[in-house]
């Protein structure tokens, strides 16, 4: 039975090649499968984030919609605080509070105050705290540095 045995051995090997493939062209799919799946994940992230920012811009759209526009002259100002019409903005409050101030003011006790006077308001510490750097860098309010403590005062008027 010497044929037996040559055809029993080429089929043998021709299984053994046919197994290697396979493992081969599993260990190919697995790792394709994998890159899709963290491509996959940071697509999703994605999505999620410019969720958010859309979110975070229709409602940066309602709310500006809601307030009166500005206009150049001073008075203009001072009609739109007290006409209802709009909405008095955070800016305006923080700095009307630090005017109001007779000592320097760190961003979370700015927070707390307008929280406590504007219940109906969601004040936020780093919006408060955004806020008082942009007076700062407008000339409109001062930074006072105490070690790691920053405090902040109304800018005083030029004579």
């Amino acid at each position: 039975m010497p044929g037996e045995t040559e055809l029993t051995t080429a089929y043998s090997s021709k299984v053994a090649g046919d197994l290697e493939r396979n493992v081969a062209e599993q260990e190919r799919i697995r790792v394709e499968v994998a890159r899709l799946t963290a491509e996959l994940d940071e697509l999703m992230h994605d999505h999620g984030v410019l969720l958010n920012l859309q979110k975070a811009l229709q409602v940066g759209t309602s709310e500006s919609d809601r307030r009166v526009p500005r206009q150049k002259n001073g008075n203009a100002e001072k009609g739109a605080r007290n006409s209802g019409e709009g909405k008095v903005t955070l800016v305006e409050l923080i700095r009307d509070h630090l005017a109001a101030s007779d000592a320097p003011c760190s961003a979370s006790e700015v927070t707390t105050v307008l929280s406590e006077q504007h219940r109906d308001r969601h004040i936020q510490t780093t919006v408060v705290r955004t806020s008082l750097e942009n007076l700062v860098a407008k000339g409109r309010a001062r930074r006072i540095k105490r070690g790691s403590s920053v405090f902040y005062t109304a800018a005083t008027p030029a004579p």
